[in-house]
């Protein structure tokens, strides 16, 4: 019997051996990229764009995904709203909607990560299907209608990863009922209670690092909130997620302007706009002074690439007036509009296309919103984000930070890594030191310094 226990368990091991080195191959940012060209993105591109994208968030989640936390180049560090990002590229809300792999993403290389939408109550979204990639314009239409499981449920998350690192690595410094360590002063604090015993709780390091969830050190959370398709009160709707979640996040955003909920971007306009903030602001500098100044340092309107001049001088005139208390703006949310240049079958889909078709537009929004405001309000640039180039000609146009998602689709998490390498030989061959220099460069200055 001891023989047979014995083999099963030398079996096992081998198994255990040969799935860590696998792992450890697969995650080695060289290899990972030949195997993401050639083996992993052309067979998700055969999948339901759903079921590939839980795929991907799984993976992720069992970080089966090359790491890239090291490379911190300090041309790319840069401090926003009185957050310091290594680097400014981001990943856009949408793809961990409920928030259950936000250290896992960290480690990809992105220097914040967002999360959401998360809506009060559970909902299932809109009908499938409802996502469709446009392959030959490397564009995707989605119609989701904030499908999510909600404030609790999100909450849970949350408290799951950044508290269960934090608790274990306390106890295993002092242990739970524990001594192990210096005697407490009797009476402090510390001391145990009479008639009880103390025992010491060591973690294993690997634990900790590698299997456990947690933030990671130096990365940024944001939240974006939506509304229940149901809600007869949107302010309430925001005023919970604020006050249910704005003490996990640095900062929050309030999403006005997605196509899929309907009525939702009839709150861009101005009277709806300037009433929601009164009250939205006020609960999330409630929830800031309550952190001790650590959570909610900011809150974030993320408006529609569609908007008129007219309404977005509106919405320009409430972000710049300090009693709405909005820290800065995300440009830009998907668009209702089909350009003529679409060729893909699924062109007539409903729902908001993102996307390479997209990022014209969006960079166009981006400069007006800098003009107007005179690069007083931090902006956030999104919208057809493939390349580094994409990325700094958004920055060049005012964004101070940028997000990405779609070029994930059809790139793969790789791309995160080689952006921010190319990133910098695009900052450093313009001459600036820093990126924040490049931020509005082509409107403050008119030209392309060293083109």
């Amino acid at each position: 019997m001891s023989s047979w226990y014995r083999s099963r368990g030398t079996k096992w091991l081998s198994y255990a051996i040969g799935a860590w080195c696998s792992h450890r191959l697969i995650t080695t940012p060289e290899i990972y990229d030949v195997f993401e060209e050639s083996i992993l993105m052309p067979c998700a591109a055969r999948l339901d764009p759903e079921v590939a994208h839980r795929m991907a968030l799984y993976a992720v989640r069992c970080k089966i995904a090359p790491r890239d936390t090291d490379y911190k180049p300090a041309c790319l560090r840069t401090t926003v709203m009185g957050m310091t990002f290594n680097n400014p590229i981001g990943l856009a809300a949408g793809f961990d909607k409920d928030c259950e792999a936000a250290k896992s993403l960290h480690r990809l290389g992105f220097g914040f990560i967002e999360g959401g939408s998360v809506t009060p109550k559970p909902q299932p979204g809109n009908p499938k299907p409802r996502v469709f990639r446009l392959s030959d314009d490397q564009a995707v239409i989605n119609c989701y209608g904030f499908p999510s499981k909600g404030l609790d449920a999100v909450e849970r998350n949350l408290r799951w990863s950044w508290g269960a690192v934090n608790l274990l690595e306390k106890a295993s410094q002092k242990g739970k009922k524990g001594n192990g360590g210096p005697a407490a002063a009797p009476g402090s604090a510390d001391a145990p209670s009479p008639g009880t015993y103390s025992i010491k709780i060591t973690i294993p390091k690997f634990l900790v690092k590698f299997v456990l969830p947690g933030p990671p050190a130096d990365g940024v959370l944001g939240l974006n909130l939506g509304i229940n398709k149901t809600t007869r009160n949107p302010t309430n709707d925001y005023c919970k997620g604020v006050e249910k979640l704005g003490k996990f996040s640095d900062y929050i955003v309030i999403n006005v302007s997605s196509p899929n909920t309907p009525g939702l971007r009839d709150l861009q306009h101005k009277d709806n706009l300037a009433r929601m903030l009164r009250h939205i602001s006020g609960r999330a500098e409630r929830v800031h002074k309550s952190s001790g100044g650590t959570r909610c340092k900011a809150l974030l309107l993320k408006i529609s690439p569609d908007l008129t001049d007219e309404q977005l001088q509106d919405i320009v005139d409430i972000v710049l007036d300090p009693q709405y208390g909005v820290s800065g703006v995300i440009v830009s949310n998907t668009t209702i509009s089909r350009p003529d240049s679409l060729v893909s079958d699924n062109k007539t889909a409903k729902g908001g296309l993102s996307g390479a078709p997209l990022k014209d537009k969006s960079t166009a929004m981006i400069r007006k919103v800098y003009t107007l405001t005179d690069g007083a309000v931090p902006i956030i640039g999104v919208g057809g984000i493939s390349t580094a180039q994409d990325a700094y000609e958004k920055i060049r146009a005012g964004a101070s930070l940028v997000q990405l998602y779609t070029a994930l689709v059809y790139q793969g998490p790789g791309m995160v890594r080689r952006m921010k390498r190319e990133l910098v030989e695009l900052v450093t061959a313009d001459g600036f030191t820093n990126v924040q220099m490049a931020v509005g460069a082509d409107v403050k200055y008119g030209w392309r310094i060293g083109h």
